[in-house]
């Protein structure tokens, strides 16, 4: 075991969500366990429930990094998409299946984790979950203007909704549709989410 003090705080939550993440990268969640993750980083488990408040605050803290990498993804897509004068939010979308078939477990436990009654969701972890949204609803408020904010927030969860459901059935191998790619399936829902609100750009249309 390390010794006491041989790093700060944010080192030790640094090394344990660092060793989750390459846990999850070969294995399941199932097979990992916080005394695991104590003995890869080096402290007894006590010490991680002293920085986190508990096992499922270890796995809250990564899902939030999980988060923040899915969202910095996604604008860095969206933004070569717009330099090319293409879709955003298909591009957006484009991302965020790739990102989920490129780590699948770290992008499964953002949505499969619940929070605790005692802790609930952190302030920064809400916030990551806004700012994803709010990047949906920008898309749409520059596609179509005359959306109201009510209009644009259930717009964006209806058409991000779809998004995540068909990616989660080609995670799961459940799509069901020989010949259809998942990229043509979320093509498609956008184009004819878009149409639906009144968006009739040639390009998109079915």
């Amino acid at each position: 075991m390390a010794r006491r003090k041989e790093h700060t705080h944010d080192e030790i939550r640094a090394m344990a969500t660092a060793a989750v993440l390459q846990h999850l990268a070969v294995e399941s969640l199932d097979s990992l366990s916080l005394r695991k993750v104590a003995q890869v980083v080096g402290y007894v488990p006590s010490t991680l429930v002293n920085l986190f408040g508990s096992y499922q605050g270890l796995l809250l803290a990564v899902a939030e990094l999980t988060l923040d990498q899915l969202y910095q993804c996604l604008v860095s897509n969206a933004q070569v998409s717009q330099a090319y004068d293409s879709n955003p939010l298909e591009a957006m979308a484009n991302a965020y299946q790739q990102f989920a078939f490129e780590q699948p477990r770290a992008f499964q436990l953002i949505f499969e984790l619940k929070a605790t009654d005692e802790q609930g969701l952190s302030e920064h972890h809400a916030r990551l979950i806004a700012q994803l949204f709010a990047l949906i609803e920008s898309c749409l408020g520059e596609l179509l203007p005359e959306l109201s904010g009510e209009q644009r927030l259930l717009a964006s969860r209806a058409l991000w909704g779809g998004v995540h459901g068909l990616v989660c059935l080609a995670l799961d191998d459940k799509l069901f549709a020989p010949g259809i790619s998942i990229e043509e399936a979320i093509r498609h829902h956008i184009a004819v989410q878009l149409k639906g609100l009144g968006y009739h750009k040639e390009a998109l249309c079915c």
